[in-house]
Parts: C-alpha cells; structure tokens; sequence
C-alpha cells in the first residue's frame, strides 16, 4: 500500500481548496500515474467494458477498442467514462498516495453505505463530458495520465441559476466567483473541481485519466446544505454524524491534515 511524502501532504492541502484549479506536475510521481500507462493497460485489453459511444449511448466493447481510441487518426467516440476502479482494478487505488485516499471522510462509513467514487477514464479525441455538477454535492480531483484536457468551470451560484444546483444551495455570489475558468491539463497535473462548481470536460488527444470524489471538512458545510435545500434529511444526518467523529478524532489527537484544512 503506497504511503504519502511531504509534496503529497502539501497536495492533499491543495485539493481542499474553494477555487478550481491545476496543480502542474503534482501527480507524475503516484505510482498510479505509471500504472495507468497505455503499455501497461494493452496487458489488460480482452476485457470487456462498457463504454459511451459518439451518441453517449452505452455500448460493451473490448478494453483494446478504447484503447485504440488514444492514437487514431478517425476516433468512433468512444468514451470509458463512468469505469469505477474498484470493478476494473482495485488495487489501482492502492497506488495513490494514503493522504490522497484519505481525503474522503466517507471512506470511513460501513460498506453497505460508503459511496464508490473512484473512477478510470480512457477516450479518443473529441469526447468529452457535457456540463454537470459532481455527485452528492462533493469535490473531486482528477490526474491526467496521458493525453491533454480542457476545462471550462461556472461557480456555484451559476450552477443554480442553470438548475444543475437545487435553489437556496449556492448562497449569494462574491466578487471571485463572478467569473468562470478555463484550464488546460497535461500529463501529471491534477485539476480541482470544488463542490458545486459546473463544468465541462473536452479531450482534444486521446486521454487516460482516474479521478475521485471526496467530502471532508474543506466542504462538508456545502454538503450538508444541499441535502438540507433538497429535504434529504438521511444524508444530511450522515454527513452530521461524519463531522462529528472526525472532530472527535481531532479532539483526541491534536492533528489536522490537508482534509482538515477549513
């Protein structure tokens, strides 16, 4: 199991940010990033994997189709989008580095509840995700492997304006959040997504990528406030109790790490 250094604290620290950002080489040396080298996924292309076609319909096609995907000069638009690692790969997520994996507090929480946000993403030039807002009002991080992306980020208050975000869940805007962003990711950058921010992804290379969801104290107010807004009082509940342990946990070890942030 891969520990962390120094340089993945101070990433971790990074990634609980409230703005989106790329953190320019910051995943090149997870030994991760290795393991998702196209060599190394051509030993695993007979299997199969279900897929998004130029249509966004999903299709089951061999691993080796996708992979073929990444230097074709015609690409069908095939997109792995939606790939968890835990049913592709498991101990893929065994080579991100511990304070990386800790960042998400639900991690904790029994299996029978504990959400399942890891995912690979493997596609040609020209796919690309359509306009959204992460899952359960969480942050995500994304390492790109191979390939080149580009992001373009709108802040929560937009979000809602747009209803990807439900209404009273962004709060006012301030004067940073009046802007989007734009950011293009290279091989070993890690891309912020913040909770709440809408954005779209498009990969003008072919790419491979894993990214993750996380909750933890750097958004845990932003989380809760949206199960608040929707009525979801179970989830809202569970996010409570989840603060309230690590706050237990602080109390009883005087630590605060990069998840521990705000």
């Amino acid at each position: 199991m891969t520990t962390s250094t120094a340089d993945d604290s101070v990433t971790a620290a990074r990634i609980c940010g409230d703005r989106p950002v790329v953190l320019r080489g910051a995943g090149r040396e997870w030994p991760v990033y290795a393991a998702l080298h196209e060599a190394r996924l051509r030993e695993l292309d007979d299997r199969p994997v279900t897929a998004e076609d130029s249509r966004r319909q999903a299709v089951t096609v061999r691993l080796r189709e996708i992979l073929d995907e990444l230097r074709s000069g015609r690409p069908r638009g095939l997109y792995l989008r939606d790939q968890l690692v835990s049913e592709f790969e498991p101990g893929l997520w065994n080579l991100v580095p511990r304070d990386i994996r800790r960042l998400n507090w639900l991690l904790a929480l029994p299996a029978d509840v504990r959400p399942d946000w890891v995912w690979l993403m493997i596609g040609g030039a020209g796919t690309s995700s359509p306009l959204h807002v992460d899952t359960m009002a969480s942050s995500a991080w994304n390492l790109l492997c191979s390939g080149r992306k580009e992001w373009s980020f709108h802040p929560p208050w937009r979000a809602e304006a747009w209803r990807l975000l439900p209404p009273g869940c962004a709060g006012a805007p301030g004067a940073a959040d009046e802007e989007g962003v734009t950011l293009v990711q290279e091989p070993g950058d890690i891309v912020v997504t913040p909770s709440g921010w809408a954005h779209e992804v498009r990969n003008p290379t072919g790419t491979v990528s894993l990214t993750a969801n996380f909750v933890n104290r750097s958004n845990l107010g932003f989380a809760k406030r949206y199960f608040e807004v929707l009525g979801d009082r179970e989830n809202h509940e569970l996010l409570t109790a989840v603060g309230a342990t690590f706050d237990l946990l602080d109390d009883a070890t005087g630590g605060h790490d990069g998840s521990r942030a705000r």
